[in-house]
């Protein structure tokens, strides 16, 4: 029997069963079977090739850390000259990836927050490798090149061991909850530097430090 529970961003899965297994909420999901098409020919398919089981870690559910078993079809083209074999689209995990798509947003946001790679890892119940791996992920690919500041800006310091330096300095927009750059270190000159060239439009700033905000507005 299906389980008649929702859970946010699993709205179009339908949940076979749920239970508490091992210290983890389990969840086993699947989507419904429906036409897709081929991407090697583009001609549309039902036809089930077989099934697998991947388990995807995902964000906590009812409070509790949330490990996703997702029966996934794979389709065979019909076409006799084709006979592609592929996945079904899914909007829970990309491929290759052992964590969803939700839990990799969680973690990048929590990067910003967090006190330091191994805390970021023990919450997150991940090893501190696959933490740094997602921070140098947000480096090459989500912080491009920044031009203009917007109006509000966050600022904090992250230890992460990088560079030769212990630690490092995060701009962040807290309006948008998205990261923006990564500074090399958390030494003020090379904050000051930074927010001459991309400040101008700074109205703003959030520190944990008043006394270095005023040091900051100063100086610039």
């Amino acid at each position: 029997m299906y389980s008649n529970i929702s859970i946010p961003d699993l709205e179009e899965f339908i949940i076979t069963k749920s239970f508490e297994g091992e210290g983890l909420y389990q969840l086993h999901v699947e989507l419904e079977r429906k036409p897709h098409q081929c991407p090697e020919c583009q001609k549309f398919t039902q036809k089930v090739h077989d099934y697998r089981l991947q388990k995807i870690q995902h964000t906590q559910a009812f409070g509790r850390n949330t490990m996703l078993f997702y029966r996934k079809r794979r389709y065979i083209c019909e076409d006799q000259e084709c006979r592609k074999r592929f996945y079904e689209d899914n909007s829970v995990v990309e491929r290759y990836q052992r964590q969803s798509i939700e839990f990799n947003q969680a973690l990048s946001i929590e990067l910003i927050h967090g006190k330091n790679f191994k805390d970021v890892a023990d919450r997150f119940m991940v090893s501190s490798t696959t933490v740094m791996r997602r921070f140098d992920e947000i480096s090459s690919t989500k912080l491009k090149e920044t031009t203009d500041l917007p109006r509000v800006i966050a600022i904090d310091e992250y230890k992460g061991d990088a560079g030769g330096e212990k630690y490092q300095t995060i701009i962040a927009d807290p309006i948008e909850r998205r990261p923006i750059e990564i500074l090399k270190d958390r030494k003020k000159q090379t904050l000051v530097d930074y927010l001459k060239q991309n400040g101008d439009k700074v109205e703003m700033v959030v520190m944990v430090s008043p006394t270095v905000i005023k040091s900051l507005i100063t100086t610039v």
